[in-house]
C-alpha cells in the first residue's frame, strides 16, 4: 500500500515537472476542448464485462507511447495509468486506483489501435464518460472519449383486455365470431424498448402505438385487434415481447386465450336394437364443436338422469357421454333425450330425442305365506313360501332353489311344490339356507332375492363330542368339557346326571360345573368303585331341552386283560402265535411274548442253567427269557431259532400304562429239527442255546449224542402217551398235525380265560359275555325320563 502511494506521488511530480518543461504545449486541454472530442457510445448490460477502446498508435513510426492515462467524468486523478517511459511498452508499469472500479479494470495493449480498457461486471454506478489520454514522446497528446451506458430493461409486460382490466391469467373469454382486443404495455427501458405480439413463433403485430394524450412518455404500448375470432385461435397462446436495444434481454409475457365455441352436432347411439327391462343397456351421446366442453343433460321422460360417464377429447373438441341404463316395465314408450349446451355461450344448445320400446322379464319376490312368522320357525314346524311374479308375457315356469340347489317335488322328503308355492313338512336343520324362486318367460328368467330361513333348535352335542370314554384312577380329578350347538345360542343352561353301577340316575349339583356360553366344564373325582359309571351333560335353551345328552363313560384305569384264544400255527420257516386282544383297561396297550425253556433230560447232558421252575403266573425266577418279541398293535408273533431237544413255554402278555396282564401260557412246545435257522431274527435272543452246552472231548461228545438220541426216543414215546390221554379228556380241542408240522407239542391250544358274568340293571337277566366285550359296552343305562334341575 505504501509502495502504490509513493508511486502515485512520484507520477504526479513527474507530470508537474514535464508540464513546466514542455510549457503550454503540454498543458491539460480545457473543458471546452474536451467537449469537442468525439464521444463513442458503448452499451453494456449490468453484470457483464465491457471493453472501452483507446487507440495508442503513434502518429509517426519513429515515435512511441510515453504514458496512457484514463479519467472518468470530471475527476482530475487518473483512474488507470500506463507508464512506458522506460522505452518498452510491453514492460510498462500498470497502476489503478484502489476503489471498486479500479479493482475491476485492466488496460490491454493489443496492437495499438486495438488497445482497450476492460471493465468486469459493470454496474449502473460505472456509467459515465471515460477519457483516454495518450502521451507520446515526440507527438502531441491525444484524447479519446467513451460514453459507457448500461441498458435498462423495461418492466415486465402488462396485458389489458378491451375493458382496460389487467389480464393476470387467461385472456378472455372471447366468443366465436366476435372481435378480440388486447393491449401490451411496458414501462421504462433504455434505449426505448420495442413491444410486439407473437403467435406460435410468428409476428402478429410489431407496430408500437403512440401513447394516449396525458399518459407518461415512459410507457411503451402495443394494441392487438382481431376483427373476427375463429376456431384457429381455440387452445392457443399469445406472446407479448419487449426488448431494449439490440443487446437488451427480451422480456416475454405469455397469455393463453379462452375461446367459447358453440356445439355443432349432437347424436344418440344405442348399443342394442332391442331393450329388455332389467338388463343393462349402454347409450352414448356425442357432441362436437363446443368450448368449453359441452354440458350434456340426459332425460328419461320428464326425469333428469344423473351421474353419466362423461369424457372429452380435447384435440377433436368432442364430448362423449356414456349412460348405463337399467330400464323397467314402466319405462316403455318413454322418450330418451340428450341435450348438449354451452351455458357460457348464449343460444348454444342442441338436443336429440329417441322413443324407447322396452321388453321386460319377470319381476320376482319370494316371501312367507300368510300366517307364518320368520322369527318363530323351529324344528318340527311346517313352512310355506310363495313366489310373487309380475311379467310380460306371463311366466311359463317357476323353479325353487335352496342355496343355489334346485328343489324337486318329493313327498317322502316333505317338499311339496305347487304352481307358485313351496311347502316343507317338519322342518329340520338340513332345511336351513337361502331360498329363492326363479320365474321365466319368453324374454328371460329372473331370480328373486334370497330369503334366509334359519331353523331354531334345542341344544345338541357338538359333532365329535357325543360320546367319550374317560379313563381315570381312584381319587384322580378329571376335567369333563361338554360342548353343544344351539340356535339361539344365548341363555343356554346346563345340567349333569350320573348313572352309576347300581343303576340309579342321580343329578349332579350345579356348583360343581362351570358354564360359559355353549360350554360346560365339570371337574369329577371318583373316590370309590361306585363312582365309576356314566355322566350325562344336558343343555336347554328357549326352544327346549336337549333330547340326547353328551355321554362321558367313566372307566377305572387298570391293567389290561390277558389276550384270549391263543393258538400255535405252523409256517414254512417259523411257528406263529395268534391271539385275540382283551380289554385294554382304558389305556393304550401293546403285547409282549417271552419264550422260556428247559432240556428234556438234563442229567444226561449236564445242562443245568435252563432247568428253572415256573410258577403259576409264569414267573421263572431270575432266569431271563430265551426269546422276547413285542407287537404294538395285535398279539400276533412268530418264533424263530428253536433248538430241538428242549421243552419251551411261551408267555403272552398285554401291557398298558397301568401294568402288565396275567400271562397266557403255551406249554411243552418242542421241535423235531431247528426252525428258522436261515430266517432273520425279529426277537431278542439272550444267548444261542448251543453256546450253553458244556465243552467236551470228541469221544465224550459222541457218547453224549448217543445217549441223547436214546433219551429222545423214550421222551417221544412218553409224550405220545400223555398227548393221547389229554386228547381224550379234551375232545373239543383239535390236535395240530400235518405233513409240514415242525412241532410235536404235548399241549397245543392256548389257555382260555373263563368269561365273567355281569348283569344289567334293568331286567337282572344273566348274560355270559367276555370281559372285553363287557368293558367296551357303548350303551350305558340312562333314564331319560328323570326330570332334573337345569339351573346353572
Amino acid at each position: 500500500m505504501h509502495r502504490v502511494s509513493g508511486y502515485a506521488l512520484l507520477t504526479s511530480l513527474l507530470m508537474v515537472l514535464r508540464t513546466h518543461r514542455t510549457g503550454a504545449a503540454a498543458e491539460e486541454p480545457s473543458s471546452e476542448y474536451q467537449n469537442k472530442v468525439p464521444v463513442r457510445l458503448v452499451w453494456a448490460v449490468e453484470g457483464e464485462n465491457v471493453e472501452l477502446p483507446c487507440d495508442i498508435t503513434p502518429p509517426t513510426p519513429s515515435d512511441s507511447v510515453n504514458m496512457v492515462l484514463w479519467f472518468k467524468d470530471e475527476v482530475g486523478i487518473p483512474l488507470y495509468s500506463l507508464d512506458a517511459r522506460n522505452g518498452n511498452l510491453t514492460a510498462a508499469v500498470h497502476w489503478a486506483v484502489s476503489d471498486d472500479l479500479g479493482k475491476r479494470t485492466y488496460f490491454q495493449i493489443g496492437d495499438g489501435h486495438r488497445a482497450k480498457l476492460k471493465v468486469t461486471k459493470v454496474t449502473f454506478n460505472d456509467q459515465g464518460v471515460f477519457r483516454c489520454r495518450v502521451d507520446f514522446i515526440n507527438s502531441p497528446t491525444r484524447n479519446f472519449r467513451v460514453n459507457l451506458t448500461l441498458v435498462e430493461e423495461p418492466t415486465r409486460p402488462v396485458i389489458y383486455d378491451g375493458t382496460g382490466r389487467e389480464v393476470t391469467g387467461v385472456a378472455g373469454p372471447f366468443l366465436e365470431g366476435y372481435n378480440l382486443v388486447l393491449t401490451c404495455q411496458v414501462s421504462g427501458g433504455k434505449p426505448k424498448p420495442s413491444v410486439t405480439w407473437w403467435k406460435d413463433g410468428q409476428l402478429l403485430d410489431g407496430v408500437v402505438d403512440t401513447a394516449s394524450i396525458g399518459s407518461s412518455s415512459r410507457f411503451t404500448v402495443n394494441h392487438l385487434f382481431v376483427d373476427k375470432v375463429t376456431r384457429s385461435l381455440w387452445g392457443t397462446k399469445l406472446e407479448c415481447r419487449a426488448q431494449s436495444g439490440p443487446i437488451g434481454k427480451t422480456t416475454v409475457r405469455e397469455v393463453p386465450l379462452e375461446i367459447y365455441l358453440k356445439p355443432a352436432t349432437v347424436k344418440i347411439v344405442m348399443t342394442d336394437s332391442q331393450i329388455f327391462a332389467g338388463r343393462p343397456i349402454a347409450a352414448k351421446c356425442e357432441t362436437w364443436g363446443s368450448s368449453p366442453a359441452a354440458r350434456i343433460i340426459w332425460r328419461l321422460g320428464e326425469q333428469v338422469i344423473g351421474d353419466p360417464n362423461v369424457s372429452t377429447t380435447q384435440r377433436s373438441n368432442m364430448t362423449v357421454s356414456r349412460l348405463a341404463l337399467v330400464l323397467g316395465k314402466e319405462d316403455d314408450e318413454k322418450e330418451l333425450i340428450c341435450r348438449a349446451e354451452n351455458p357460457r355461450f348464449p343460444g348454444g344448445a342442441l338436443e336429440e330425442v329417441k322413443t324407447l320400446r322396452v321388453l321386460y322379464a319377470p319381476v320376482v319376490v319370494a316371501h312367507l305365506a300368510t300366517g307364518y312368522v320368520l322369527e318363530t320357525l323351529r324344528e318340527g314346524d311346517d313352512l310355506k313360501l310363495v313366489c310373487n311374479v309380475q311379467s310380460n308375457p306371463p311366466a311359463m315356469r317357476v323353479i325353487w332353489y335352496r342355496d343355489d340347489e334346485q328343489l324337486e317335488h318329493d313327498v317322502s322328503a316333505g317338499i311339496l311344490l305347487a304352481s307358485k308355492s313351496l311347502t316343507i313338512r317338519e322342518l329340520t336343520l338340513a332345511h336351513t339356507g337361502e331360498y329363492s324362486c326363479l320365474a321365466a318367460n319368453a324374454v328371460s328368467e329372473t331370480h328373486s332375492p334370497p330369503l334366509l330361513i334359519q331353523i331354531k333348535y334345542a341344544p345338541r352335542c357338538r359333532e365329535g363330542n357325543e360320546r367319550r370314554e374317560i379313563t381315570v384312577a381312584l381319587h384322580e380329578t378329571v376335567t369333563l368339557r361338554c360342548e353343544v350347538e344351539a340356535v339361539p345360542d344365548d341363555q343356554v343352561r346346563f345340567s349333569w346326571t350320573y348313572n352309576g353301577t347300581r343303576g340309579d340316575v342321580l343329578p349332579m349339583t350345579s356348583s360343581r360345573a362351570e358354564n360359559k356360553g355353549l360350554v360346560s366344564v365339570l371337574k369329577y373325582t371318583p373316590s370309590a368303585d361306585t363312582d365309576y359309571g356314566t355322566l350325562a351333560c344336558w343343555a336347554i335353551n328357549s326352544i327346549g331341552r336337549q333330547r340326547t345328552p353328551c355321554i362321558f363313560n367313566i372307566v377305572l384305569a387298570k391293567p389290561p386283560q390277558p389276550p384270549m384264544d391263543c393258538s400255535l400255527n405252523n409256517e414254512s420257516n417259523s411257528l406263529e402265535v395268534n391271539c385275540v386282544p382283551g380289554s385294554d383297561g382304558g389305556s393304550p396297550q401293546h403285547f409282549l411274548l417271552e419264550v422260556r425253556g428247559s432240556p428234556r433230560n438234563v442229567g444226561q447232558i449236564g445242562f443245568h442253567t435252563l432247568q428253572t421252575p415256573q410258577s403259576d403266573q409264569g414267573l421263572v425266577g431270575d432266569s431271563p427269557p430265551i426269546y422276547q418279541d413285542m407287537n404294538p398293535s395285535f398279539p400276533n408273533f412268530q418264533l424263530h431259532d428253536l433248538v430241538p431237544g428242549y421243552d419251551y413255554t411261551v408267555y403272552i402278555y398285554a401291557v398298558n400304562g397301568r401294568g402288565r396282564s396275567e400271562p397266557v401260557l403255551l406249554e411243552h412246545i418242542r421241535v423235531a429239527e431247528p426252525i428258522g435257522s436261515k430266517v432273520e431274527r425279529s426277537g431278542i435272543f439272550l444267548e444261542d442255546l448251543k453256546k450253553a452246552l458244556p465243552r467236551a472231548s470228541s469221544e465224550n461228545m459222541i457218547i453224549a449224542i448217543a445217549l441223547t438220541g436214546v433219551a429222545a426216543l423214550i421222551l417221544i414215546g412218553i409224550g405220545v402217551i400223555i398227548g393221547l390221554a389229554i386228547c381224550r379228556k379234551r375232545s373239543g380241542v383239535p390236535v395240530l398235525e400235518g405233513p409240514d408240522d415242525f412241532t410235536t407239542p404235548t399241549y397245543v391250544p392256548g389257555q382260555r380265560i373263563e368269561p365273567r358274568i355281569r348283569y344289567s340293571n334293568e331286567s337282572r337277566r344273566s348274560q355270559r359275555a367276555s370281559l372285553y366285550v363287557e368293558e367296551n359296552r357303548n350303551e350305558p343305562d340312562l333314564l331319560h325320563r328323570v326330570e332334573l334341575d337345569s339351573q346353572d
